[in-house]
């Protein structure tokens, strides 16, 4: 197949130096992988890999969520923060 089209992309640049090391290491340059990626969204109808938040991002978003929820809480019921706290008894 004759090369006959330019695929642009931009990224961080430590991302694509990582990134072209792992593929020199197993032989491949960055055209080589992009042409395989093509090639495999074309054969999967889609791409080749599912497309989920890690359960760590999402642990961390529902712990910020539950924060928030009890710090709006305390403000509703007049409760102080730590510092007017350590004010109050003179810490």
């Amino acid at each position: 197949m004759a090369n006959t089209t330019t695929v642009h992309a931009r990224m961080d640049a430590t991302l694509k130096e990582n990134v072209e090391a792992i593929l020199n290491q197993i032989g491949l340059t960055s055209s080589d992988a992009i042409k395989l990626f093509y090639k495999q969204i074309e054969l999967n109808r889609g791409l080749p890999f599912e497309l989920k938040v890690p359960d760590r991002v999402l642990a961390e978003k529902k712990l910020m969520d539950e924060l928030a929820i009890g710090e709006r809480s305390g403000e509703e019921q007049g409760w102080l923060d730590l510092n007017e706290c350590k004010a109050r008894l003179e810490l």
